[in-house]
């Protein structure tokens, strides 16, 4: 083989070399991301499970307040209906 022919097999292999680097730091980079990203769904993870235990505590809650309110609103009503009930028969009366 000629001189000339093993330079450029040498300069061909060279160039392999240095795109299997690049490739590695490729793939050493996206690892480092599903790294990343692993941890983020982690941590999401934790969150939606806050967020839904506050869902829940605040639906308790909202529960709670509408039977409170009701019973408020039957306290209400029967003295309401005998007031209006008075008014009326007092305007007959007049």
């Amino acid at each position: 083989m000629s001189e000339a022919l093993l330079r450029e097999i040498l300069s061909e292999v060279s160039g392999i070399k240095k795109d299997i680097t690049d490739m590695k730091l490729d793939i050493q980079a996206l690892k480092q991301g599903q790294e990343s990203m692993k941890l983020d769904i982690q941590v999401l993870t934790e969150e939606q499970s806050q967020i839904k235990q506050a869902v829940l505590e605040t639906n308790e809650h909202v529960i709670q307040l509408t039977e409170k309110q009701n019973k408020q609103y039957a306290i209400f009503d029967v003295p309401s209906s005998r007031s209006i009930e008075q008014e009326a028969m007092l305007k007959r009366i007049h």
